[in-house]
């Protein structure tokens, strides 16, 4: 490693994922572009620059299909946490390049509709104060799982059309996907086969007798665009895989945030509609998904004045991009005026950072995790204005993953 050289941070590292800002900083003052160690054999390159990542996140130079990379690469990926192996189950948006990604994401777009997406507005609101209410007599809770996971179940289950008697069983294999940390190989695999289980009898009634929902959209598609079960199944279950567990650490972060930063919460107290600054600033600065998925080179390439040759293993910090000094400045500070309509247009500035990916890959489901955010944010301090963190800040535990930052819990005192 050169003097030029950032030192590798430690993604896996307490103390990282508690205050990642000087290893970002680090990061930023030295090298957009640098290697870092996860196991043996899996050095990954690891990028942390805004353009840079903009760049590679947009470049069909660089694929997320596994195939693209070599054995023993896909072998040492597998070694690992179950959070960074998902891209290895199944075939679904995260994990094919065009024209099958072309296919899949044109047919979800059909499913996704902007009526679908209005529609989900009223449930998000009814689902969130239901779960408020069977919290109002208690002195405290946690708010990830006792709300933020839920609410994010609730939510991905009507948006995929799970009927309610069912939803129990799917906030169950919720909790055991985010709380296992992800390394008890046998309960991840023994969730996401009964998951998989589930949705085979679920994609033939649904084609039987269709629903508004999308499973139903999905298996409709005729021609071109159909699906066959196995891929049907791996988009479904990489929906709500993906979906539930970034959207209940959306609102955890911003939860945590405002409990911490007075200003903020007083003034979202006075204003309720700074809640969509807010959640941006909290998606800039503490978005749910630290990494999107693997990226391989399909050819070689220098980024950054570095070499990278074909099929080396890729990770894009996206934590990073959304404190790269160049592009934010003073980019540590907490400040939700930089998305405030009154200062800046927000609708432009919403997309300066990156904390949905970027380009192709651009998650689908970004305007559902901004309203479950600002519904469920504001509506838990609306209806508990005295909340308080029961531990001081830095005795909080923070996941030990590799894609997601978020705590395993945030126990609160209704004041």
């Amino acid at each position: 490693m050169s003097s030029d050289e950032a030192p590798p941070v430690d993604l896996l590292d307490p103390a990282f994922m508690a205050d990642p800002g000087p290893g970002y900083a680090r990061l930023h003052a030295t090298v957009p572009l640098t290697r870092v160690h996860l196991r043996p054999g899996l050095t990954p390159w690891l990028i942390s620059g805004y353009e840079q990542a903009k760049a590679v996140l947009s470049d069909p130079l660089f694929s997320v299909d596994p195939a693209s990379t070599d054995a023993s690469v896909r072998e040492a990926i597998a070694a690992g946490r179950a959070e960074e192996k998902t891209a290895l189950l199944g075939r679904h948006l995260l994990s094919v390049d065009p024209p099958d990604h072309t296919r899949m994401r044109r047919l979800m777009s059909r499913a996704l509709t902007a009526r679908r997406m209005l529609e989900l507005r009223g449930p998000v609101g009814v689902f969130a104060d239901g779960l408020l209410d069977g919290l109002a007599g208690r002195p405290g809770f946690d708010v990830l799982t006792d709300y933020a996971l839920p609410l994010a179940v609730d939510v991905i289950c009507e948006l995929i059309g799970i009927p309610p008697a069912d939803r129990p069983r799917f906030k169950e294999w919720g909790q055991l996907l985010v709380q296992a940390e992800l390394q008890d190989d046998a309960s991840f695999d023994e969730a996401a086969d009964a998951m998989a289980g589930y949705f085979v009898p679920l994609l033939a009634a649904r084609r039987k007798e269709p629903a508004d929902d999308l499973v139903s959209a999905l298996v409709d598609a005729h021609g071109a665009d159909q699906l066959d079960d196995y891929e049907l199944i791996s988009l479904v279950y990489q929906l709500f895989f993906a979906g539930h567990e970034s959207s209940a650490y959306l609102i955890t972060n911003a939860t945590l945030r405002l409990l911490s930063h007075r200003g903020e919460r007083a003034a979202l107290a006075a204003d309720p509609e700074l809640i969509d600054p807010l959640i941006e600033e909290v998606l800039r600065v503490d978005g749910p998904v630290k990494v999107p998925t693997w990226r391989f080179p399909v050819r070689d390439t220098e980024i950054g004045g570095r070499r990278l040759r074909a099929g080396e293993p890729v990770l894009v910090l996206l934590g990073a991009t959304g404190r790269d000094p160049s592009r934010f400045p003073d980019p540590d500070h907490f400040d939700s005026g930089r998305f405030d309509s009154a200062r800046v247009d927000s609708s432009r500035a919403a997309q300066q950072h990156l904390a949905f990916s970027h380009g192709i890959h651009h998650c689908m489901g970004a305007a559902v995790g901004r309203m479950e955010g600002r519904v469920g944010v504001s509506r838990l301090f609306a209806r508990f204005p005295g909340i308080r963190l029961t531990i001081e800040p830095d005795q909080l535990r923070w996941r030990d993953n590799l894609m997601m930052r978020g705590v395993r819990e945030l126990p609160v005192r209704v004041g």
